[in-house]
């Protein structure tokens, strides 16, 4: 018999098992052992124990950061609680005043009177809280998978892992498709008969699909399943029996028409079986798999129908057919018989081989493990499962290392664990007999989607002495009829199905609810207890609606009430926030959500789903995929046509015929994606969303989710985009989050954000639901059963405690019960959960329909025979209701179509006083993707926004037009040369593929391709372009040699690069040119003083003409096309200072040599000097440096972007 527990009393010694039912307040239990862990010694010890010598384990980081939260508080209300008593020791009456409840007063008086001294007791109690207290970031309170990190890092040799463990918080599914390609490649592909049989079944990607949740449960048993040369034994017996009835079926068909009139009618139907002979007809002399045919010569019973004994059972009285035309026809027996034969050795082989695949990941995974320091979470737990377990070398000091670093265990929400970790804790703790207190609720275990394993808890509670299990016995939550009406409702034996599950009864802190007028407790509300014989009879889809529309109109009621005045909870009128709609899946909530939209009564849908399953994710991709390529008008359609924008088909279509307005839309994508690369993604989704009235829309017509979901995504793209990600690797990122949420990965830290704290009703999914309250609740699908009557591919059953993974056509009749019970028993578990998180009031709906023999409440009735009958399951609830009634219970049951009145909520007319609201600026910096072009195209930019602010003050002057300084059109000279950007690509194509080792004569062909391809006559130009890639050559670039003899292995061409920087500042870089040391020319130092361009936080790209090094000279080389006058002595050097200071090439300059500088820093090999040359082309005289523009750059004077 379980005792109810007593945290002041509770021996801190074994383990012990703390079963908290709802409400009955874990955690504030969890915190109250935690302060007496702090303040008072356990046995055998001298002193209490540090705060991180206490580990407290729970199984989601929000429920770590409450618990966290929780025991501060308690520590914090201790100290105050001394604090602001005088000579507590001697004074207990002063001290009971300033504590908050008795076992706070209590362990206080024990932790003082265990103080030596009495005059120094009350300091050293308070010191002892304020370093427990000071020391609390290091607080032992861990997730499941955090701790085990801890462990793997503390004690890494011994768990014989990597030192730097990584973690990827992904699914690693990519790594196990990988290797589960690997295992086709190598054990399929080789097998002809495995080939053939997984083929046209499955895929690599599907396997993995289905096995990948199980990879990393070695718990689980597989049960085995036969294969080998049976396969293609079967094989050939099944291709002898069809060829040899495909040679005869034109005879076999012909003669079961002679026989036909005088066989039964209903099991010989002519119709279906002319169709089963019209098909083997057509079917005949090719080939046709095994499955294919059973599907077309098998009854409606599952059976052969053309056995000879089959056919002779079925011969009309008085008539009689011949024994050789019945054998005959029996021939199609034996074909079904070796159909079935083939069928079962198949799907026999498909189980081994599943089997094989899943022995290759778990191996793989282990290999990879051990060459990688990458884990995944479910990585961390099995390397400590295996660690403790499987690692004879170092297992038991690293079991007897953690008892050290832990000297007590609080394991919270005990009932989510799994065999996997119950055995970390048992090996880890109680077999070195450390406190451990395992504390959860076996009724409110329900997340066996996520791995979780009620059984694990089972087998801890049978392992556990029975003098060690606990229970808390006063529920703090609800008031005495509501939680004696609850206990009504699981009153029957077994009430989980489990008869280790039992229900707890637990007494009430409070009488009387606190709404006025207090209403029933409990209301059972019926959906369809007359089935109209007109109609068809009620389907779920039907029922779902219907219960739905009608939650919304009680709701509707109680909140016009409110509105009245005749509806207060704790005096105050009833708020719509104060009631919750718990719905089992996020489809329902919508249905609910949209029928209170319909009353004009707001809500918000809260669930543990991932915001990149809602279409605003979608919308997004497309946006995305729309400023990447603008040209691909289809994305703004289905971008048009979704949830942001909502345009109808004849919009779409006017869209289409008017092309001015389509240019728009594509010139608006092209101005984003340049604020995409300028300053990050949040601000060019802001753009715009702003240009075309996004927001403005969505508010207008009251769709606050869209709006919510938008901004939320924008986050997490911003988040993502810091990692430098370009357009196409964001927008994949984003797609690959989306694709997960198909394959129902978890969300994680992705989960959907509320859309405001407004006064609203709360739709909450069951599963969302656990540890939250709510005054009011209704249950509008309390009717439905779990799940589908489909068994899935692969099922975990649990015989004696043990889990066995049994593929769905391994079941055999004790797995298919057992399996069932296991699904109802989740189900009672899942409906207790939801009832006990009302406070005041719970409204549950019922409905009579197809499954609801298999639901949790016929079961808790004893009605699955009746539950299908509607009349028969209304007068079950109402003999239940009667015979649960009583002074300690408040029951209703409802007939809500009687006397059913239609609610609308009509808010009261209230005036608001409005005042501006003060803008709070989100935190993401703008992380800018540019170069030195896109700098100095903001310079200029800029810099004649400047200028058209000036010229709006001084008087207007004639135009004056520029004329540029043009080549003669005479003469073929490199200096006649066209200008314009084509020159420049020409050019640099030329001597980027050209080979400075050979001489322009021999690379004649080169020359000729791009001048042709960039549009420039050959013969015109072939010369003057072969004589300045000659000069390029030849000139003395590299002090003691020119290009044509440099090594190949010294220079690189087209040298790319990506600089990160976060203080790239604008006024940092001015401040640096100002330098007289550096060199530069006074022209050029006055122009840099003129840069303007916005801070560059984030990432610069470029690429370097010609990037050399050696051990005499580190140079960067940049080619200019610039035309600067007729002949070479227009290339001087003032002229070439004034090209470099008006292009703001010195800042290039200085850009590519930081990059230079820090790829050579980071091979060890900076040099003490980076050379700029910037050769302008035309200039050229192939014997000197003449027209080459030269500065040295100290990298000692780079040192603050390195």
């Amino acid at each position: 018999m379980a005792q109810t527990l007593n945290p002041l009393t509770l021996p801190l010694a074994h383990t012990n098992l703390i079963e908290a039912s709802a409400g009955t307040g874990k955690t504030w239990n969890i915190a109250a052992l935690f302060l007496r862990l702090v303040l008072l010694p356990l046995p055998q010890h001298s002193q209490p124990l540090s705060v991180d010598k206490i580990l407290v384990v729970t199984f989601t980081k929000a429920a770590t950061a409450e618990l966290k939260t929780r025991l501060r508080a308690r520590l914090d209300e201790a100290l105050s609680a001394l604090h602001r008593t005088e000579n507590a020791f001697r004074q207990p009456e002063n001290l009971r005043e300033h504590c908050g409840d008795d076992f706070l007063f209590q362990l206080l008086q024990q932790a003082l009177a265990a103080e030596s001294d009495p005059n120094t007791a009350q300091a050293r109690v308070m010191l002892r809280l304020k370093a427990a207290i000071g020391d609390f970031d290091n607080a032992a309170v861990y997730t499941i998978h955090s701790f085990c990190q801890r462990v793997l890092q503390d004690f890494a040799f011994l768990c014989g892992v990597p030192f730097d463990i990584e973690l990827d918080e992904q699914s690693g599914k990519d790594e196990l498709l990988i290797a589960a390609q690997d295992f086709w490649r190598t054990q399929i592909a080789q097998d002809i008969d495995f080939a053939e049989l997984l083929y046209h079944r499955t895929s690599p990607k599907k396997q993995v699909d289905a096995l990948h949740n199980f990879v990393a449960r070695p718990y689980l048993t597989l049960r085995e399943s036969d294969v080998g040369k049976d396969l293609s034994a079967a094989k050939r017996d099944f291709q002898a029996a069809w060829q040899r009835v495909s040679t005869q079926i034109a005879q076999i068909g012909e003669t079961f028409w002679q026989i036909h009139p005088n066989l039964n009618g209903v099991s010989f139907n002519e119709k279906t079986f002319r169709k089963k002979f019209d098909f083997l007809n057509e079917v005949a002399g090719s080939r046709v798999t095994a499955q294919t045919l059973w599907e077309n010569l098998q009854n409606s019973k599952g059976e052969s129908p053309f056995s000879a004994d089959f056919i002779a059972s079925k011969i009309k009285k008085g008539k009689e057919i011949a024994t050789d035309k019945i054998h005959e026809i029996a021939q199609l027996d034996d074909l079904a018989n070796a159909c079935i034969r083939l069928i079962e050795k198949e799907e026999s082989t498909l189980v081994w081989l599943n089997h094989q695949l899943l022995q290759h990941l778990r191996q793989h995974q282990q290999r990879h493990k051990q060459r990688s320091p990458i884990r995944h979470f479910d990585d961390l737990l099995l390397d400590v499962y295996h660690a403790l377990h499987h690692n004879p070398q170092h297992a038991a000091a690293l079991s007897e290392n953690m008892a050290h670093n832990w000297q007590v265990a609080l394991i919270d929400e005990f009932q989510d664990t799994d065999p996997l970790q119950y055995a970390i804790f048992r090996s880890a703790f109680a077999h070195n007999r450390i406190p451990l207190f395992l504390v959860g609720d076996p009724k409110q275990a329900i997340y066996s989607f996520r791995g979780a394993d009620i059984f694990a808890y089972l087998q801890a509670a049978e392992d556990a002495s029975a003098n060690n299990i606990y229970t808390l016995s006063t529920n703090r939550r609800s008031h005495a009829k509501l939680i004696n009406s609850i206990s009504a409702l699981f009153s029957r034996e077994n009430p989980f199905v489990l008869p280790e599950i039992a229900y707890q009864t637990v007494d009430a802190s409070r009488e009387h609810s606190h709404l006025l007028p207090q209403g029933n407790a409990l209301t059972v509300r019926w959906l369809n207890r007359q089935q109209n014989q007109d109609d068809d009879k009620d389907n779920a889809a039907k029922l779902e609606k219907r219960a739905a529309s009608y939650c919304a109109s009680e709701i509707a009621q109680m909140l016009n009430q409110s509105a009245a005045g005749s509806l207060k909870l704790k005096g105050e009128p009833l708020r719509a926030d104060q009631i919750a709609v718990l719905v089992r899946a996020r489809k329902d909530g919508v249905l609910v959500q949209r029928e209170l939209k319909k009353r004009h009564i707001q809500s918000v849908l809260l669930s543990r789903d991932s915001i990149f399953a809602e279409p605003e994710a979608e919308a997004l991709a497309a946006l995305l995929d729309f400023f990447i390529q603008p040209q691909r008008t289809a994305m703004l359609r289905f971008l048009l046509a979704g949830c942001l924008f909502e345009y109808t088909a004849e919009e779409i279509l006017q869209l289409n015929q008017h092309e001015t307005e389509l240019l728009k839309w594509i010139d608006s994508a092209q101005s984003c994606l340049n604020v995409w690369l300028e300053h990050g993604i949040y601000a060019a989704i802001q753009q715009f969303v702003s240009r075309h009235g996004v927001e403005t829309r969505l508010l207008t017509q009251g769709n606050e989710r869209t709006l919510t979901n938008l901004h939320q995504l924008m986050e997490l793209l911003a988040q993502e985009d810091e990692q430098s990600h370009s357009p196409t690797s964001l927008r994949q990122w984003l797609g690959q989050h989306i694709a997960a949420t198909r394959d129902k990965e978890s969300a994680g830290e992705h989960i959907l954000r509320l859309e405001s704290d407004e006064n609203l009703v709360k739709i909450v999914t069951m599963h969302a639901s656990k540890g939250l309250q709510y005054p009011i609740v209704f249950c509008p699908f309390a009717w439905k059963a779990s799940g589908s009557r489909n068994v899935p591919e692969w099922q975990i059953v649990h015989h004696a405690h043990q889990a066995a993974l049994i593929h769905k056509n391994q079941l055999n009749q004790d797995d298919k019960e057992m399996g069932e019970r296991e699904r109802l028993s989740e189900d009672l578990r899942l409906m207790y959960v939801a009832c006990t998180r009302a406070e005041e009031q719970l409204h549950l709906y019922m409905a009579s329909y197809d499954s609801s023999d298999r639901s949790a409440f016929a079961y808790l009735l004893g009605a699955q025979d009746v539950a299908k009958q509607p009349e028969n399951y209304w007068a079950a609830w109402q003999q239940f209701v009667q015979e649960k009634q009583s002074s300690q219970t408040d029951m209703l049951l409802i007939d809500h179509n009687q006397n059913r009145v239609e609610h609308h909520f009509e808010p009261p007319p209230h005036r608001s006083d409005f005042q501006a609201a003060v803008f709070q600026p989100r935190r993401y910096q703008f992380v800018r993707h540019t170069s030195f072009t896109g700098l100095s195209k903001q310079n200029q930019r800029l810099a004649e926004q400047a200028e058209a602010a000036r010229a709006e003050l001084l008087p207007t002057l004639d135009n004056v037009e520029q004329i540029a300084h043009q080549p003669s059109e005479q003469g073929n000279s490199i200096h006649h040369f066209p200008q314009g950007t084509s020159t420049g690509l020409c050019w640099h194509s030329i001597l980027e593929q050209g080979d400075f080792s050979q001489p322009a004569s021999q690379q004649i062909a080169l020359i000729d391709e791009k001048l042709a391809h960039y549009g420039f006559d050959p013969e015109t130009w072939r010369e003057s372009v072969a004589q300045m890639f000659d000069r390029v050559r030849q000139m003395p670039l590299f002090a003691q040699h020119n290009l044509a003899q440099s090594l190949p292995e010294n220079h690189i061409m087209e040298w790319g690069f990506l600089l990160h920087t976060d203080d790239f500042k604008v006024q940092a870089v001015r401040d640096w040119f100002s330098q007289p040391h550096l060199g530069l020319s006074p022209e050029i130092a006055q122009a840099a003083q003129g840069l303007n361009f916005y801070d560059v936080q984030g990432f610069i790209n470029g690429f370097v003409d010609l990037f050399y090094h050696s051990n005499e000279m580190t140079a960067v080389v940049d080619y200019k096309s610039h035309y600067l006058g007729d002949t070479a002595q227009a290339y001087h050097k003032h002229a070439l200072n004034h090209a470099i200071a008006e292009h703001h090439y010195y800042l290039q300059a200085l850009i590519y040599a930081i990059a230079a500088a820090r790829y050579l820093q980071s091979r060890h090999a900076l040099p003490e000097t980076i050379a700029v040359r910037f050769v302008f082309l035309r200039g050229l005289d192939g014997t000197s440096m003449h027209s080459v523009w030269q500065w040295d750059i100290a990298t000692q004077d780079l040192a603050q972007w390195l």
